[in-house]
């Protein structure tokens, strides 16, 4: 189990780093929204291209009220005055109509501090999912109907084209909606009025609500969503109806993702603001990008630690293996040399005197010497005295006189001593003894 400990540690740090790549990059679910087809992203994109100042939100950034101009926020609730429910099964996922929860409240905010182009739901997260804009993929009509009421739009309700493509010109541009949606034009509220319709949808609404700015109501988000602008080439019609809302403004436009409230009213901006900081705080640190960034650290000291572990071998003892080493090293270099020097028989001496010597740490512990050698060939006569008999003579004649031999000799008691030591090592087995012996 010891030496499996290694290995196991390196797979536990990768399996964690893979891990926090999958997983802590999917909790920053709003940047998977914002970036999938039904998201805003290119919107902010394309803006910054044509000359149009967009400010994307952040959740660590509180934005001046007085730098921004307009506030453009797409709803992705379909209920307002409830939480709703964790997905349990892929077909809940599927049709799920809410991907990011709003209250009605922080709505109502958001309204009342800036002139806002609110942008309608109509996909549920089976088009993330699949990419696949298709009739199934559509929010439901009861669902969509419910939150038009929560928005104030009472007694308006949804109407959509079917499953072809609505093209709409206008002096701004041309688009395309796919299953366009829209509200029909009987029902459009009083307190509002139609600046984009076709004969049987409203696509655009100018509303007046309790607060005291114009608000907006875009009815297909496909005019203003990554969807609709890589898809229907929405991207000249979009900027028109922006630039239409800003007027002669020249401030910033407020691309606001988020289903909190992050804008904030500074009358002074040179006046000193404190923090109140908190261990709260801590947990921007585990945040995207950082967590990819720990992610990557785990599998790093993964191969790391594998590198230094296992790949290179555990780390040598200085005690009798390190005198072991130091011995083996010191025999090498004295075999090179005699080889070198053409004095064979002397590196065979040395050869098979290291031998016997192996052999007797072996059965007896420590190095005994000369007496040990004798005490290691008594206990294997005991076993068998002519195999012990006759691995002695040819052991002790080759470090006697193996500088003497001529070569064919020495080749040959060498090939009979190694037959001998292999019968020696293999037929009985293990040599060692207890101390009795």
């Amino acid at each position: 189990m010891r030496d499996k400990a290694p290995f196991l540690i390196v797979a536990s740090l990768i399996v964690l780093g893979l891990l926090g790549l999958f997983v802590l990059r999917g909790s920053d679910s709003g940047r998977r929204i914002d970036n999938s087809p039904i998201g805003l992203s290119g919107l902010a994109e394309w803006g910054d291209a044509q000359g149009l100042a967009v400010r994307r939100s952040h959740p660590r950034l509180s934005p001046n009220l007085q730098d921004l101009a307009l506030r453009v926020f797409a709803i992705y609730d379909t209920d307002l005055t409830s939480v709703a429910p964790d997905p349990g099964t892929r077909r809940d996922l599927f049709v799920q109509d809410t991907q990011k929860d709003l209250s009605l409240e922080v709505y109502q905010s958001k309204l009342n501090e800036l002139p806002t182009v609110v942008v309608l739901p109509k996909w549920t997260t089976g088009l993330i999912e699949t990419g696949i804009a298709h009739k199934v993929t559509l929010i439901g009509d009861a669902a969509m109907n419910r939150l038009l009421g929560q928005i104030d739009l009472d007694g308006a309700r949804i109407r959509r084209a079917g499953p072809e493509f609505l093209t709409i010109g206008e002096a701004g541009g041309d688009a395309a909606l796919f299953h366009a949606q829209g509200i029909a034009p009987t029902s459009v509220p009083p307190n509002c009025r139609s600046e984009l319709q076709t004969q049987k949808l409203t696509l655009l609404l100018a509303c007046r609500f309790d607060n005291p700015h114009e608000t907006w109501i875009v009815t297909d988000p496909d005019l203003l969503n990554n969807h609709g602008l890589r898809n229907g080439d929405n991207a000249d019609l979009a900027l028109a109806l922006l630039r239409d809302r800003l007027g002669s403004d020249t401030r910033d436009i407020y691309l606001d993702t988020s289903p909190q409230l992050l804008t904030a009213y500074e009358q002074n901006e040179d006046e000193r603001r404190e923090y109140e900081r908190s261990v709260s705080d801590l947990s921007r640190y585990f945040d995207y990008p950082f967590n990819v960034l720990w992610a990557m650290l785990f599998i790093v000291l993964g191969v790391l630690y594998w590198r230094g572990a296992r790949r290179f071998g555990p780390i040598a003892l200085v005690g009798e293996q390190g005198r072991d080493i130091s011995r083996q090293a010191a025999i090498s270099a004295k075999a090179r040399l005699l080889r070198l020097s053409g004095n064979d028989g002397q590196m065979v001496t040395d050869f098979v005197r290291a031998q016997l010597q192996d052999l007797t740490q072996q059965t007896f512990g420590p190095d005994l010497g000369e007496a040990g050698q004798k005490r290691f060939f008594a206990h294997l006569a005991r076993s068998d005295a002519a195999l012990a008999r006759e691995f002695e003579a040819t052991a002790r004649g080759l470090i006697e006189r193996a500088a003497t031999l001529p070569r064919a000799e020495l080749s040959r008691q060498l090939t009979h001593y190694k037959t001998l030591l292999e019968k020696v090592v293999n037929t009985h087995g293990s040599l060692r003894i207890s101390g009795n012996h």
